[in-house]
């Protein structure tokens, strides 16, 4: 196994143990570079819901650091934290329609 396929198959083995424990079904997680990327799709539930989401998945990986940045139609709420020695990046898009029939802000 090359290295580059070895340190994404171990990021990736890590990121299996995190969702276990933290019982979290229906993630996307990929991995490049050694790195985790975790993405809490809209089906996990209101805007508000994932960004609760991001901030347990954020403590659970070591920060409670959650970036919440606008963009042209959407805000992205992004946290950077460690499992199992990779970093992770945890993200959540929140989209201004979604803002606009809950109510909700990210």
């Amino acid at each position: 196994m090359t290295p580059p396929v070895a340190g994404q198959a171990a990021a990736l083995r890590a990121a299996a143990a995190f969702i276990e424990r933290e019982d979290l079904p229906g993630l996307r997680v990929t991995a490049f570079a050694g790195a985790v990327f975790i993405e809490i799709p809209r089906a996990a539930g209101s805007p508000a819901a994932r960004t609760g989401l991001a901030a347990r998945l954020a403590a659970a990986a070591g920060t409670d650091r959650i970036d919440r940045r606008p963009g042209p139609w959407q805000k992205t709420v992004t946290a950077v934290g460690r499992i199992g020695g990779h970093t992770a990046v945890i993200t959540t898009v929140i989209y201004d329609e979604e803002d606009e029939q809950t109510g909700a802000t990210a």
